[in-house]
């Protein structure tokens, strides 16, 4: 498991307290498009910068998910990530001009966007490997969340206060920083000092892993069109302010602690199939609402359904965590990552920003509820077949 764990404070709640800090970072995310719409880019300006930034890190990400696994420390190479994500972001203030701005969210973005799935990849491995459950652990991120979104919303409501919340981001960063020290070493697996080395390549020969990226993919392709407009939709569109945006999100945050201390027990009881299945209707009602909505309490309601997006965030990557191997527990979820988190806001944000400009934020709910629903249909009915017996990938190389 780790080696040399520290007897002074215990590992459990050591990824408690890092988990509760580590989500506090994407608390300031929702503004960034609220900035640069405030600046006065379009839909489709921001679209492109979101879009092309993701596209660059795609690049990056399974290079970073490799040579994870074969490191001899997990824990410094996401205390670099998450110190180069701090440097770069505030920078993005320093000038409204369209290129500079692509150009630094670019490369906060490549670093940034590696942090979840390591996270996820050092949580879930210590759940493992310890017997101690992951749903608390992930719990701790949404009260974390829910805590500091009341902080944020406070500051942005403030004079210039959006801008502010891109200094508070570094604040919260560093902090991480420090609590990620606290943690027991985690090291790579996949190193020929730990026996045997496996190629991740043999990812793309499995065809269970593949169909579950597969829908990661398309949900968080559609869920994407709504999520990465909400806020413009909340405030300009329905007349929110900045403060009850954050409000929502810090209520929302806060409804998902008992989901996520269940999250573990709900995979258990359903399985998953069912598991996807249910939470993939239930997104897809969200957004149909969303359509629906004549004003900002229905959408606020709505939004605090955000847990079941956690859980999908959950379950997913307990499943790939016990399709594979130690030597590829990195590997796979940066793959799932890149690939649903990052080729999904591409298209998402390219198509979303574009479909914004010439239709309107709110068919895109219309558009998003409807074909999650297809593709939870066709995934849970037909396509899924998991089987516990399985072996990991990997086990027998």
């Amino acid at each position: 498991m780790a080696a040399k764990e520290r007897k002074t404070f215990p590992p459990y709640l050591a990824f408690l307290l890092f988990n509760a800090a580590f989500f506090m970072m994407d608390t300031t995310n929702s503004y960034f498009q609220i900035h640069l719409n405030s600046i006065g880019f379009t839909k489709t300006m921001i679209g492109t910068i979101t879009g092309t930034a993701s596209l660059v890190a795609l690049v990056f990400q399974p290079v970073f998910g490799v040579l994870t696994d074969s490191a001899k420390s997990k824990n410094r190479v996401l205390q670099g990530m998450v110190l180069m994500s701090a440097l770069l972001y505030p920078l993005i203030l320093l000038n409204k001009n369209f290129i500079y701005i692509l150009l630094i969210y670019t490369g906060y973005a490549i670093f940034r966007n590696f942090q979840h799935p390591l996270n996820t990849t050092l949580s879930v491995e210590y759940s493992e490997q310890s017997g101690k459950p992951y749903g608390p652990i992930r719990m701790m991120g949404a009260v974390g969340y829910a805590l500091m979104m009341s902080l944020v919303g406070v500051v942005s409501a403030q004079e210039k206060g959006v801008e502010k919340t891109f200094i508070l981001y570094s604040a919260i960063c560093l902090l991480n920083i420090l609590l990620i020290s606290l943690l027991p070493r985690m090291k790579g697996h996949n190193r020929k000092s730990e026996g045997k080395k496996i190629s991740p390549m043999v990812l793309f020969k499995s065809k269970p892993i593949l169909m579950l990226i597969l829908f990661q993919i398309l949900i968080n392709v559609f869920t994407n069109l709504c999520r990465s407009y909400f806020g413009i939709y909340f405030t300009d569109d329905m007349g929110g302010s900045n403060q009850l945006y954050g409000t929502m999100l810090s209520v929302a945050a806060a409804i998902e602690i008992p989901f996520l201390f269940m999250a573990d027990k709900f995979l258990r009881k359903l399985g998953p199939r069912l598991m996807l299945f249910i939470l993939g209707a239930i997104t897809a009602v969200r957004w149909i609402v969303c359509f629906f909505a004549t004003g900002t309490t229905t959408l606020f309601v709505v939004y605090c359904g955000n847990f079941i997006n956690i859980l999908e965030t959950v379950t997913f990557a307990l499943l790939l965590s016990r399709m594979v191997a130690p030597q590829l527990k990195t590997s796979v979820q940066t793959l799932s990552a890149t690939i649903q988190n990052v080729a999904s806001i591409l298209i998402s944000s390219y198509l979303g920003g574009m479909l914004a400009d010439w239709i309107g934020i709110r068919p895109l709910f219309l558009l998003s509820g409807v074909m999650v629903a297809v593709v939870t249909v066709i995934f849970c009915g037909f396509v899924f077949k998991f089987d516990q017996n399985d072996p990991a990938l990997g086990a027998n190389e």
